[in-house]
């Protein structure tokens, strides 16, 4: 599998390639953009981005990546950050969000289908359902442990990724509260709607050096971090 090669031009990194991209594929369309489009908004030759990418089908391919890559790496760190579920998800979702819209500045792309080969659409789906996998799993072991109120995991989590999802569709990067200002209100706000006690403070970060934790993990507390409804592609590609 390829990757985005960035080694030609310091500043043509993946990641302002990749936000680029999935802006105008989510505007014009799959079918109706030209890899003269994406060269001409990012300033430099055709040539130039064929060095970075071999194709426009493999360009989707890893603008579809990229939100699942954030989800999934978000909740590995939320796991080794937190032990309580409810801090956790909160984590999960707080990384998720940050990353989209300050990573990727709300550039999510939207998958058109029949747009991707066979073996990318399979690892593509293959990643989205593992981040809605772990993410369920999260919401399950709150609800068994009655931190969180009885609820289906499964619809549960589809309404937390659309709310999600949903953000790329009003954020402007230029206008308005920062990414980790979203991310901080709406993860503390989706989390506190599952709490079966939204008042109780929970003990959620693991102990450093047998020395107790710093700070408090009241689910609406947050410490500055970095870091889907059901439409085709990366976490739609707006699931992760």
């Amino acid at each position: 599998m390829t990757d985005v090669r960035t080694r030609s031009r310091p500043n043509l990194t993946r990641e302002r390639i990749l936000t680029e991209a999935a802006r105008i594929f989510n505007r014009l369309g799959y079918h109706g953009t030209a890899l003269d489009d994406v060269a001409q908004a990012l300033g430099v030759t055709k040539a130039a981005l064929y060095y970075h990418v071999h194709g426009k089908e493999e360009l989707l391919f890893q603008c579809c990546k990229v939100p699942i890559e954030i989800g999934l790496e978000g909740i590995r760190r939320a796991r080794s950050e937190a032990r309580a579920p409810d801090e956790q998800l909160r984590l999960a979702l707080a990384r998720y969000i940050e990353g989209v819209t300050d990573q990727l500045r709300g550039s999510v792309v939207i998958l058109e289908e029949g747009t991707l080969s066979p073996a990318h659409y399979r690892e593509v789906k293959d990643g989205r359902d593992a981040y809605e996998r772990e993410l369920r799993e999260i919401i399950a072991r709150g609800v068994a442990e009655g931190v969180f109120v009885p609820c289906d995991p499964r619809v549960t989590g589809f309404a937390i990724l659309g709310a999600m999802n949903w953000i790329p569709k009003w954020y402007r990067p230029d206008r308005g509260r920062s990414g980790p200002e979203i991310a901080e209100a709406f993860a503390s706000y989706l989390v506190r709607g599952l709490l079966r006690d939204p008042t109780v403070k929970r003990a959620a970060r693991r102990p450093r050096g047998g020395g107790g934790r710093r700070g408090g993990g009241h689910p609406g507390e947050h410490r500055r971090v970095l870091p889907r409804a059901r439409n085709e592609g990366g976490m739609t590609a707006a699931r992760p």
